[in-house]
Formats: structure tokens, sequence, C-alpha cells
């Protein structure tokens, strides 16, 4: 029995409805090798076999290192995720304020997941145009000259500060990597005495991948960058004890900094010389792969913190010190940045702590435990009958206020829901005050796959909110950097205009928002009777 099938038409796969357009004879086709599917037990997501077919060198593998776990993405040039792979990684966190990972566990999950993506059998390796890599922010390793880590990371999530810091506080400010290094320094001498290297988690994954160790601006920001030369400066590192031949030397995003190594490939199953493209942090890298290029829009995050982020043509004050402003992936801009730690977490904890009817249920069924808690919160009204989460648990300032015996799990978990909203909701109020007036979001991160959370981030915040077809803007993103770095697409503008596509926008509902308003301002006084102790996190 045959089947032919015209393949230069297009195959479109969404949401189980599939247009054929082209022809085909036989009676009979494997609907599985066409369509694909989900391993849940892997955690492996692959596409069927006429999804793969692409022409020669033109698929993008980029490794996504977030802040609790790891995923590989294979993209093609339209923008469509072909397969994909995802491990969780633990996070050390014994004492107060801190948190730890294990290097190891990084590449240890690159490998796995790269692995996996190949595993089907459909993927050759030689049809990898590029390699890249978009990961978490402000976090730092010591490495020595051979390139081991001498300790585990501190992440971006550490609240711990030592005397070093304090007493430079006024200059180091928003240097948050700055602060890790000064904890190693302090609280660490004899690692400190061995490091060779500084490595953000982007230099640490570049360095296993390609044999060079450097960091883009949108990493390098949280070090001793200088804002006005964009270079190391040596008279920070000086004054710090930390100089400049401590950290990365700095590459440019979207740059092809080398080629996958014979030893990276035999532990990936990459091919060796396949270029290896700079990507950037992961909120720089949301921004470019949710095709937020005007100004009015910005992209809401949330994963495991919530993020606002928007791009600005220069570098823009925050008169409350609330926003922070970043160089941009793209040349010669910057990003206007809001952001909220640990919010994403919060779910994960009421899912560990008190979730164990969902996880159970949804293991069952085979779903994902944070779908079945979404349900679970759909049963409580808008505005949670009065109950406030204030979700600075990060800071050990975490509030459930209004709390009463009218409340259930439901209550709190949509109270969870809504205290992220709230969050970003502050961060557009704060970015008008600050001269840009935030008019649409688009929507990406683990809570943007629930159609009820990014209801109520549009409830909440009063914008219009648009959820993409691929929902981790941060791999698109630095696809989208790879693509126009080894001349799959000519320019960013027009790579995201053929890989950035609008799934669901989102309106508001005014008669909750009525209700959420109310809620707000209960938040904020919350928020103003701790803002000094938030702000000494800052």
């Amino acid at each position: 029995m045959m089947v032919t099938l015209e393949l230069k038409h297009k195959v479109k796969v969404w949401q189980g409805i599939f247009e054929w357009k082209g022809l085909m004879t036989g009676a009979s086709v494997i609907l599985k090798s066409l369509i694909g599917g989900f391993n849940p037990r892997e955690g492996t997501f692959y596409a069927g076999g006429l999804v793969l077919s692409s022409k020669n060198n033109q698929l993008i593998c980029v490794v996504d290192l977030g802040t609790t776990g790891n995923r590989t993405v294979l993209f093609d040039p339209q923008g469509r995720e072909v397969v994909k792979a995802y491990r969780e990684f633990p996070t050390v966190a014994v004492e107060h304020g801190q948190s730890e990972q294990d290097t190891e566990d990084w590449w240890r999950t690159t490998r796995e997941t790269m692995q996996e993506i190949l595993k089907p059998g459909k993927i050759d390796p030689k049809e990898i145009a590029a390699v890249s890599v978009v990961t978490q922010r402000a976090t730092l390793v010591p490495l020595d000259a051979s390139g081991k880590a001498l300790a585990r990371a501190i992440t971006w999530m550490d609240t711990r500060i030592s005397p070093s810091a304090e007493k430079h506080a006024e200059q180091i400010k928003q240097r948050t990597s700055v602060r890790r290094a000064l904890w190693i320094k302090d609280k660490q001498p004899k690692v400190f005495a061995k490091t060779h290297k500084f490595a953000t988690p982007d230099a640490f994954l570049y360095q296993r991948l390609s044999g060079v160790l450097g960091s883009d601006l949108s990493n390098h920001v949280f070090g001793i960058l200088d804002r006005q030369s964009w270079k190391l400066s040596d008279q920070l590192g000086d004054e710090l004890g930390l100089p400049t031949s401590l950290w990365p030397k700095i590459i440019k995003s979207g740059s092809i900094l080398g080629e996958l190594t014979r030893e990276a490939a035999k532990q990936t199953g990459l091919a060796a010389g396949t270029p290896v493209v700079a990507g950037g942090g992961d909120q720089q890298c949301s921004v470019v792969g949710l095709g937020v290029l005007e100004k009015g829009v910005a992209k809401g995050t949330t994963g495991t913190g919530t993020f606002v982020v928007t791009p600005v043509e220069k570098e823009t004050k925050d008169p409350m010190g609330a926003l922070f402003c970043h160089p941009h992936v793209l040349p010669n801009q910057w990003v206007l940045e809001g952001v909220l730690p640990g919010t994403g977490a919060v779910l994960r904890w009421f899912r560990d702590e008190f979730g164990h009817v969902e996880k159970t249920v949804a293991e069952r069924v085979g779903r994902d435990p944070y779908d079945v808690i979404c349900e679970l919160a759909s049963n409580a009204p808008p505005g949670c009958d009065g109950l406030v989460l204030f979700p600075f648990f990060t800071f050990s300032l975490g509030i459930l206020h209004g709390m009463g015996f009218q409340h259930s799990r439901a209550h709190i978990a949509r109270a969870i829901l809504e205290g992220a909203a709230y969050a970003a909701r502050f961060m557009i109020d704060t970015s008008f005050g600050a001269g840009v007036n935030i008019q649409e979001l688009r929507l990406d991160g683990g809570g943007a796959r629930s159609e009820l959370w990014r209801q109520i981030q549009c409830d909440i915040t009063g914008r219009k909110s648009l959820y993409t077809q691929v929902d981790e803007g941060t791999a698109l993103g630095a696809a989208i950097l790879a693509s126009v770095g080894t001349n799959l697409h000519q320019t960013v503008e027009k790579a995201v205009k053929e890989m950035v596509h609008i799934k669901q926008v989102h309106t508001c509902d005014e008669s909750n928002k009525e209700t959420y308003d109310k809620q707000y301002s209960k938040w904020q006084q919350i928020l103003m009777s701790n803002l000094q102790e938030i702000l000494k996190h800052v």
C-alpha cells in the first residue's frame, strides 16, 4: 500500500486540526507517524514526519537553561517547534536565603535533552544549522583553569549578602553577579583563591559546547560592565578586588562564537563543527521571541518569577528604583524591566505542599499537575472573596491577606495566580511613571500555558494580551538571533515576521476588572508597608 505526498505544500498541525494541501493517494496512513505526539514518561514532545521535513541545514537547536529546569528545542525557519525535551534539576536551599545549583546538573540535562530530541531517529544532526543558548541571568559559578566548577553556582534567587557586598552596596546596586562573587570571596576564600574565571550560565555552556568562555552584554551587565562604554570596568574590578581577568570575555549576541567540539558532539549526539551562535539572557531573548519590537508593547512572563519587559531606545531611569534598565540582545538598544522573583515558584510550593490530590490525579490521567491546579483555581471567583496573596516569598515576606473560614484550597490557588498578575500591573504602572506607556502585553512562560492565568493577567492589568503559537519566547528569541547569525533570515525584523505567530488574543472583562481594582488597592497597601524591607534585597 503506497502513500504519496507532495511535500512542497504546507502541512499545518495545530490543536488536532490537520489541513493537508497537496496530492495524497493510497488507502491508509499511519496517523501517528505524521502527527507525532508526547511521551510523558520521558518529557519529550515530537513532531510527525511531515513537520520534520526541511531543507538542508535549516533547523536551529536552542538550549534554554531556566531556573528550575533545562530544555532543548529544535525550530524550523518558520518558528515552529519541531521537537523539544525538558528535564528539571534541583536547587539547594538549606540555609535562609540560599539558592545554589550544581553545574553538572546543567550539563547533564543539556546532554540528555539534546540526545532526546534526536532519539526518535527522524532528525539528521547535519540538518541543524546552528546551536544557540539562552539562560537564567545573574547566576555565577567559580571555575578553575580547566573549566571545572569549584563550588555550586549561586543563582539569581539567592538573597544572601556578605560584608563586602554591604560595604560596596552603593557601587554595586543592581550588579547582582558581583554580589555572588563577593559572597564567594568573603565566605569561601579557598575557593576564591583557586578561581580562574567567574562564569555565568551561558559562558559555562558555551565553554562546554565550543571551548569558548564568553558572555554577552545582557548577562555581563550584572557584573562589572561599564554601562557607558559597554566594556568591562578595570576601575570597578580593582576597587572590588574582582579584576577583569576573572570575568568571561564579551561576545555579541547573534554572532558565531565557535563550533561544536568533537567532545561535545560525542556527548550530545549533534554534529561536530555545527556553528555555536551567542544567544543572551532569558528576558531579553523572550522580548525578541514574542515579537516585541515596537513602542507601547511589552512582554509579560510568568515562570519562576514574574517579568514585564519592554524595549527602549536609551537607558531609562525609574524614579522609584523598582525597575531596571539593561542592555538588549539587539544592537544599541535597552530593555526596561520589572521583576518579582518567586511568583511561579509559589505555585510550585503549593503543588508540593498542598497539591497532593492534584498531583495524584495528574499522574493517573497523564496530565500536567499545574493544569489540574488551575482547574481547581477556576472554582474560586475573581477576587477570591477578598483573599489577596502578596507573593514576596523569596524575601520571606509572603502574605495571605484577608484569610477566613470561607476560603478553600481553590481560593488559595487562584490567589497565587492573581498575586502574580497584581505584580505585573504594578510594573506596568511604574513604567508609566518612568515615561513608558505600555498598552499591549505578549505573554509567555509556564504560567501563560494556562488560559485562566492569561485571562487573569489581562483583566487585572487592563491590557490587551496576546498569546503566541510558541509559549516559550526565550528559546524562540535565541533561535531568531541564530537564524540571522547564520543568514537563514536577513534581519531580525524579517525573522520575527516569519517565525512569530499569534495564537490567541485576550481582551479585558470589565466586570472582573472592577473587582480586581479593589483587590489591587489592598495589594498596593501591603506593598507600601513592606517596601523598605523589599528594597534591601533589590
